[in-house]
């Protein structure tokens, strides 16, 4: 796809947010950090360096040093190995007073969180900062980049379509080869497969790669993640997939429900029920609601139906570059209840619904916020599809 991003517009948005919280220097750990102002896949531990007044550069490991090099728009990209005097942080530290820095507002990104492969800076890689920049004051800056990403560009929109395409082409490939008697491995690799023939550079993520379940492993209560395994596909299962390709660092997460066969009465309820709810959550994505709205919503949709006490209580994350797969979650918190949505913002609609003994759906959509409501960048229904067998 012959599209450009605007990487200086980017890093401009970035030094609007550090104006904002008057920070001199970014310190950026994260995956989502590292590769939003890289524009580069960089999956081992690195530090981007941003100053307000200009300054730009990479950390990166030496034995990815030369490729990330060549595939980011950056200018200076510094190699670090774990070795005395070469380690990541000696050369952050040297860089900060070599800018003269040391004295300054600096931001870090500390926090926490349940996924794994976040990239927010350690315990240990602070007290490492505090002990080499002793006048330095030190600035929790996690939302520099939130912020900085929160609303994307035409282009970047372009390149999640691009990668939801991949997912609709995988889901399609594998509705046309399910059948009884396959694992749920099998699945997997059979829509892996067709991501890679299309281009998807990496399975993203941190729930195990592709997702895949059948049967009761569907019905686990308040269940998300589903590594696929051998278990056989039996007629009568539910099957859900689960893809997360990625394109020129830009992700998506797409799933899609199927029945090996006619479900039967109480599976026909629930998918019934999953639909009304994921059509009203798709809807209510839409430009001037805050989080706290569409999550009330879905919330008495779910309860309408009576179906709430079998939902996860959360309906949606965000999306965009690698690790941007947070900001803002469709969560009812004082954290991001009153968060409003912009046009432009991208949000993963979620829905996972979980009634043991009948079975479990779930819905990942990536959905642009429209000032009339959601737009989903995936073709890929929000029904159920009944496989005749």
């Amino acid at each position: 796809m012959n599209v450009a991003i605007d990487c200086a517009k980017r890093i401009g948005r970035i030094r609007e947010q550090m104006e904002r919280i008057d920070i001199d220097l970014l310190i950026g750990t994260r995956i989502v950090s590292v590769t939003f102002a890289s524009g580069a896949f960089v999956p081992w531990r690195a530090a981007v360096l941003i100053s307000r007044d200009g300054d730009l550069e990479l950390i990166n490991f030496l034995i990815d040093h030369e490729r990330v090099k060549a595939e980011s728009w950056l200018d200076r990209v510094t190699a670090y190995a774990p070795v005395p005097g070469m380690d990541m942080l000696d050369i952050v530290l040297r860089q900060i007073k070599a800018g003269r820095w040391d004295k300054g507002r600096i931001g870090v990104e500390l926090g926490h969180s349940p996924r794994g492969n976040t990239g927010y800076l350690t315990s240990t890689e602070f007290d490492l900062l505090k002990a080499g920049l002793p006048e330095a004051t030190f600035v929790n800056a996690v939302a520099v980049i939130d912020r900085a990403g929160y609303v994307k560009d035409p282009e970047e929109i372009a390149m999640m379509r691009q990668a939801a395409a991949m997912a609709d082409s995988a889901i399609a490939r594998v509705g046309e080869s399910l059948e009884g008697g396959m694992t749920e491995a099998e699945v997997a690799g059979i829509g892996e497969m067709e991501l890679r023939r299309l281009g998807s550079e990496y399975h993203w993520a941190v729930t195990g790669s592709t997702e895949a379940a059948s049967g009761y492993r569907t019905a686990y209560p308040m269940c998300g993640t589903t590594q696929p395994t051998d278990k056989i596909l039996q007629p009568g299962d539910p099957v859900l997939v689960d893809f997360h390709p990625l394109y020129r660092t830009f992700t998506s997460d797409v799933s899609h429900n199927f029945f090996l066969g006619k479900p039967n009465r109480e599976q026909q309820k629930l998918a019934d029920a999953y639909l009304r709810a994921a059509e009203t959550l798709v809807a209510r994505l839409k430009a001037g609601s805050t989080v706290g709205q569409v999550w009330q919503a879905v919330h008495d949709n779910l309860t309408k139906s009576g179906y709430i006490q079998y939902a996860v209580p959360f309906f949606g994350h965000g999306l965009g570059v690698l690790g941007y797969e947070w900001y803002p979650p469709i969560a009812n918190s004082d954290e991001y209840r009153g968060v409003i949505l912009e046009e432009n913002v991208v949000e993963v609609g979620f829905l996972s619904i979980t009634v043991p003994g009948v079975g479990g759906l779930r819905l990942e959509c990536p959905v642009r916020v429209t000032p009339s409501g959601g737009e989903p960048l995936a073709s890929t229904p929000l029904a159920v599809t009944v496989l005749d067998l």
